[in-house]
């Protein structure tokens, strides 16, 4: 059975991999309110920001977290993915 430390290697590497696929997801955002500037769309759709949430519940549902939880993640990438398209449309 792993001890504290080397649990908490295991979460240390985990945490890399998630900021590298938050970063990843963030530049594609990015690219994303370019194409939407560039095609006359608004910044912000709330009916697609609907379908991540309910994406996020069917996702974490699979793998046993909480409604509640999938909700916070996916509240938390999307204002940050919001307050960066919003960026682009200010330019």
């Amino acid at each position: 059975m792993p001890d504290t430390d080397e649990l908490r290697e295991q979460i240390a590497t985990i945490d890399a991999e998630i900021i590298d696929l938050i970063a990843t997801r963030m530049e594609i955002a990015d690219e994303l309110a370019k194409a939407k500037k560039r095609s006359s769309q608004s910044y912000w759709n709330e009916d697609k920001e609907h379908e991540v949430v309910k994406r996020y519940h069917e996702l974490c549902e699979e793998v046993r977290l909480s409604e509640d939880e999938a909700r916070q993640i996916a509240e938390l990438l999307l204002k940050i993915s919001k307050d960066r398209q919003k960026q682009y449309f200010e330019e």
